[in-house]
């Protein structure tokens, strides 16, 4: 988090002043950053929560791998293979801890919002989605040069199928070079005459093939406002489990993707429907930014508008997932065991039955476990992104989660809260855990197609909803940011807290003269140990416009501190998306720091519209001067002030430099660094 201030006293190795008010959040980050825990107990509180959480979301998480690929449910009381017709759905919630399932497992689905036309007598809902592709990957595919003993023709035989979403159809763009999938009873099979023939292929070498994943533009037409029966369909936030489970069929009911072989042509065919459609923006929803076509009446309409008319969030429903298949990859299956498949009726009942549950427990047992409370306003919430309460209809921090996702968290801090027996550093160690993977697993995240992974929330610093989102896996062993990716992270950092470690780059050496040393390297760097971990730190959650807590006067050496950059980034506003979790943990503790509803913010010295319509910027200025007093007043005389700011305007700088001169400071030297160097003079 942003603002925070290190102090170095000569008889302490550091005392760290988090924020320019009484930012929990950032006192949690950097409380936990720097923790002396007990390693195993972490580890064993991990093992714990995942032991107690994971049996009970495992029937809203599982899958069918390709080509039929069915995982197994054992009893494990009985030790019996359940039947293939057996239904986890079933399996009562004091029950599923008595059941193991093994096989394909979903790692990420993919939502896409629908734009409820507003035109008088339709009200079609529409997914908005600028363009079909939704994913795309080279795979490596070991492949032999052959040409056919029957027909001449040439061909490349490939040993594996080089496949994103091996159940959907395929079309190969005229581009490729043909092709035949090894049979390892038939042999090879022309791909030109059929013929099939068992040969020498001798030594392969591997080659890449280009893939993309398409929506079918029958799902793309979207689907009405209601069932043929006339009840309405759901999908917004705030709407009940059976409304959103008659939503989630209905659209899984038209659901089709179509996988592209070779660089992506303007138009393809599908070969299941003799559909042709364009793949480029012409062949999405959206003509014009921030707007889309209803696929029934054609009117072309604001996003936001519509949204809007309906005091709600926009309907969203999942079109894809991302699975993984243990088995494909001991197979050595191309994609290493990972696959694409479009959302089915049967995950559309998965849906359902977690809402459902969601739905009575949110009451009941997981009362204490899930925010309740209204997204305050502020300039991030209701003057930016769109106004997300009014105009988005994200009215209460629950609304950003569906309820699958709502009914996991709430069931991970409800046992990080009080499973077994542990101290308090401890559950503090694994609620860090939590605290990242909350960025990881709600709905503004978000695929990044390129990199072929999930990008977390606050990539970029706002609350912007985005048309197409990501949902993440819990306990998945594939997937950036879920639960054990982010508990990985965690036991890491603690790790190498205990053992600090940097790596030494054999150029440098080479450089400085010590090639002797460089000879000795295998690779590029390698890792040395610096055994010099932090030993003795103070942490103090307060206001650094009051430092009265740090005495004598002239009694630090240096203060290292990273001020907010005037208006570009509301720190207390993006930290209540996490504050409001952690208060359910800290507030049965009772602690000083969790006490209000929302992030104390009326000494956040930051250029803030909403809270200081009238002179944001002169207010930013003068807390910020209050702070550089502060500083001086503690430092030693000779002592360094040193800070890092950036900003591209020429205002914020001139703010920063004025007030530091009104605290009494002056300019020794300033380091530009390469992210400025294009800013100006």
């Amino acid at each position: 988090m942003g603002g925070g201030t290190t102090l170095v006293e000569g008889s302490r190795l550091g005392m760290k002043m988090v924020g320019n008010d009484l930012n929990p959040v950032a006192w949690f980050v950097v409380k936990q950053a720097l923790a002396n825990v007990d390693l195993g107990e972490v580890r064993r509180l991990f093992a714990e929560v995942e032991a107690e959480v994971k049996p009970q979301i495992m029937p809203y998480c599982y899958c069918d791998g390709p080509d039929g690929e069915q995982g197994t449910w054992t009893h494990l009381p009985t030790n019996k293979l359940m039947p293939a017709d057996f239904d986890p759905l079933t399996i009562l919630s004091e029950q599923r801890k008595e059941y193991r399932y093994e096989g394909p497992e979903v790692i990420y689905t993919f939502w896409a919002k629908h734009g409820p036309c507003q035109v008088t007598g339709c009200g079609h809902r529409t997914p908005i989605m600028t363009s079909p592709v939704v994913a795309v990957k080279t795979l490596s595919v070991k492949h032999w040069e052959h040409a056919c003993d029957k027909c001449g023709g040439e061909f490349h035989v490939e040993e594996d199928a080089a496949r994103m979403a091996p159940d959907v159809p395929l079309y190969v763009a005229p581009s490729e070079h043909p092709f035949s999938v090894l049979d390892r009873r038939k042999g090879v099979v022309c791909p030109h005459c059929g013929n099939a023939a068992l040969v020498n292929l001798g030594k392969g070498t591997n080659k890449k093939v280009e893939l993309s994943l398409l929506v079918h533009p029958e799902w793309l037409a979207g689907s009405p406002k209601q069932d043929s029966s006339g009840l309405p369909f759901g999908g917004s936030a705030q709407d009940d489990a059976d409304s959103s489970a008659r939503w989630n069929r209905e659209r899984a009911s038209k659901m089709r993707l179509l996988e592209v072989r070779g660089v992506l042509p303007d138009e393809v065919t599908c070969p299941k429907t003799q559909v042709t459609f364009k793949t480029g923006k012409e062949g999405g929803t959206v003509p014009k930014k921030s707007s889309y076509a209803c696929a029934a009446c054609g009117t072309v309409q604001d996003v936001l508008a519509t949204v809007r008319a309906t005091g709600k969030t926009g309907p969203t429903s999942p079109y894809g997932f991302h699975g993984y298949s243990p088995k494909r990859r001991e197979t050595g299956a191309a994609y290493n065991g990972r696959f694409f498949g479009p959302f089915t009726e049967r995950q559309a009942d998965q849906m359902a039955a977690a809402h459902k549950e969601w739905e009575h427990r949110k009451d009941t047992d997981l009362a204490d476990y899930c925010p309740r409370s209204a997204v305050p306003y502020g300039f991030m919430t209701n003057l930016n992104n769109g106004d997300i309460v009014n105009g988005h209809g994200y009215r209460n921090w629950a609304d950003m989660f569906n309820s699958r996702q709502l009914l996991s968290h709430a069931l991970l801090l409800k046992a990080i809260s009080s499973i077994g027996n542990y101290s308090a550093d401890t559950r503090e160690a694994v609620l860090g855990c939590f605290q990242q993977y909350l960025r990881n697993n709600n709905m503004f995240t978000l695929w990044n197609i390129q990199a072929d992974q999930l990008e977390p929330m606050f990539s970029n610093n706002n609350f912007h909803p985005k048309q197409t989102t990501v949902e993440n896996s819990v306990f998945g062993e594939y997937g950036r940011g879920n639960w054990n990716g982010c508990a990985r992270g965690i036991v890491e950092g603690y790790e190498w807290a205990k053992k600090p470690w940097d790596i030494v780059a054999k150029d440098n050496l080479e450089v400085e003269g010590h090639g002797r040393l460089a000879n000795d390297f295998a690779g590029k760097g390698m890792k040395a140990i610096i055994d010099d971990p932090v030993r003795q730190v103070s942490i103090h959650c307060a206001s650094s416009t009051d430092l009265t807590s740090i005495h004598p006067s002239e009694s630090v050496d240096l203060v290292i501190t990273d001020p907010p950059f005037g208006g570009l980034l509301h720190y207390s506003e993006l930290s209540d998306f996490f504050y409001v979790w952690l208060k359910l943990f800290y507030s049965k503790k009772g602690s000083s720091e969790y006490i209000s509803t929302d992030t104390p913010k009326a000494l956040e010295a930051v250029a803030n519209r909403a809270r200081e319509p009238e002179d944001p910027d002169g207010f930013y200025q003068r807390l910020l001067t209050q702070c550089w007093r502060e500083a001086h007043r503690i430092l030693k005389q000779g002592g360094i002030l040193a800070f890092t700011f950036h900003h591209s305007e020429d205002e914020p700088w001139v703010a920063v430099l004025e007030s530091l001169f009104d605290a009494g400071f002056y300019l020794e030297a300033t380091y530009p660094i390469r992210s400025d160097e294009t800013k100006g003079e």
